[in-house]
Parts: C-alpha cells; structure tokens; sequence
C-alpha cells in the first residue's frame, strides 16, 4: 500500500479548493477527475500532482463549462484539444470582457447624465462650459406632427443599434435657429452622443465632432410641451445680453422614465453654443 502521508484525503483535497467532498465523489462518479488511488478501506486519495489539474477544472466551471464538455475532454485530452479549449475559452473571456466595459462606461454616463439632472436649476437660463462631444446624427425633413417625428426617431435608434453604438444618453434634436416661430419649431437633425471608446471600437467613421465651449441652457421638468417657449427663451437672453449663438439649438432629455413618472414630467434641457 502507498504511503498516505504524501497524499491528501478526499476531505484535505477538498478543503483545499473550498469545495464540497461529494463534488470530488461526483467528478469521481462522471469520469472527470479521479482520484490517484483507492485505498483498501475503499478511501480515495489524491496527489500533489493533481492540484494543478483541478484548479483548471475549477476554473473551467466558473467560466459556465458545461460538465459534458470538460467530460468529453477529459475523454480524448490531448495538447492540441487543451490549447484549442482554452483558446475557445480565452475569446469567450475577452469578448465578455468587452461587454463588461461597456456597461461600466453606460453605467458611468447615466449615472452622469441623471446627477445632472438632479441639480437642473429649472426655468432659469444658465451658462455650462461642456467638452467636444461625438455624435451619430440622421437627418429630419419631415413635418412637425408627432406620427414623423416618432417614424425618424425610431428610425434614428435603429440605425444607431445596427452600427452598435448604444447610448446612455437619450435621442436628442437639433434646431435651427431661424426655424424658431413664437409658436413652433423644427427639427433638422436627430442626434445620438457616442462614447468614444465604443465608437473607435465600432470602426464608424461618419461620427461629427460637437465642439465644446461656453453654452446657454435652460431646464424644464414638463416633457415637450414646453419646448418652443424654451427656445425662444434662450434666443431672447442671447439677444437681450448681445451673445452670438452658433446657428443651432440643441434639445435633450435628462430625465425619462427610468427617473420620473410619465411623459409629462421629462426633464428636458434646451441649450445653445455661444459662438
């Protein structure tokens, strides 16, 4: 009989990978990792030159492999078969890890986007010095009726999704200037703020650069119905304070519905750049 002091128990083995006894009996039982040797009292016992074997399989089912296909290596295992396991696992890896950035990043930028507006000062015309931003955009020749509006919205969305550059940041217009009535407006162009990263990633090339600098703003918590007043609001402070705006206001939306209740009760902000 071999010495059994140059072995581990199944209990000893165990508590060394911070698993259960009956995972190593069941392992055992399927054909994926037995022990050295079975004891005359029916006891198994591993050797030291299974810990290194067992932590791969460790690290195997935390990475979700299915059992039947560590089994089926195990099987027919081989340093081709192990290299083309891991190989397969690795791209698995660097592919979820991808993911995982990118929800940190989402994650970041609504967590940005929402405290900004917490501390919107609402109905007040306000100056913020913002950086370059990267937008997709798609433009709008539509009419102003809601039916249009949704169609190119949706539209916009779907056209972002199918090059991959999902946003935290909501749908945003873009408004001429000299199309701002007492009573109305129009859009020109739909817009999508992208993360740089994402969008290096993506290998989109169309992406247009919104420079930053000095702008006037203005935030109001009753969805769009306000918009045109908001407007106009910030053409007359820019015309009243003698400021030269750069052709375009922007309408964006800070707080939707996973922040507030209803519609209604978005909070938008309207701002323009002081050229």
């Amino acid at each position: 009989m071999k010495k059994n002091k140059d072995y581990f128990t199944t209990g000893e083995f165990a508590k060394l990978f911070n698993v259960k006894k009956q995972t190593l009996f069941y392992y055992d039982q399927i054909g994926i990792f037995k022990p050295e040797y079975i004891g005359e009292n029916g006891y198994r016992y591993y050797s030291y030159t299974q810990l290194e074997t067992f932590e791969v399989l460790t690290m195997f089912k935390e990475l979700h492999v299915p059992l039947k296909d560590i089994k089926a290596h195990m099987e027919n295992r081989s340093p081709k078969a192990l290299i083309k396991l891991l190989e397969d696992r690795k791209s698995e890896i660097d592919d979820a890890i991808k993911r995982l950035e990118f929800a940190s990043r989402y994650i970041d930028e609504k967590i940005a986007v929402t405290r900004e507006g917490i501390g919107a000062p609402l109905g007040k015309i306000v100056f913020e010095e913002l950086n370059d931003e990267y937008l997709v955009t798609t433009d709008y020749t539509g009419k102003g009726d809601e039916k249009d509006i949704a169609q190119a919205v949706s539209e916009h969305f779907s056209y972002c999704n199918e090059l991959g550059l999902v946003s935290a940041y909501a749908i945003g217009g873009i408004i001429p200037i000299e199309s701002v009535t007492a009573d109305d407006y129009k859009y020109s162009k739909f817009y999508t703020v992208v993360d740089p990263t994402a969008l290096a990633e993506s290998g989109y090339k169309d992406a247009c650069i919104d420079s930053g600098g000095r702008y006037i703003a203005i935030y109001d918590d009753h969805g769009y119905d306000n918009v045109c007043f908001l407007c106009n609001k910030v053409l007359e402070y820019a015309k009243e304070n003698h400021l030269v705006l750069d052709g375009s206001l922007y309408e964006d939306v800070i707080l939707d519905d996973l922040s507030v209740e209803g519609y209604y009760h978005y909070l938008i902000k309207v701002s323009a750049r002081i050229a």
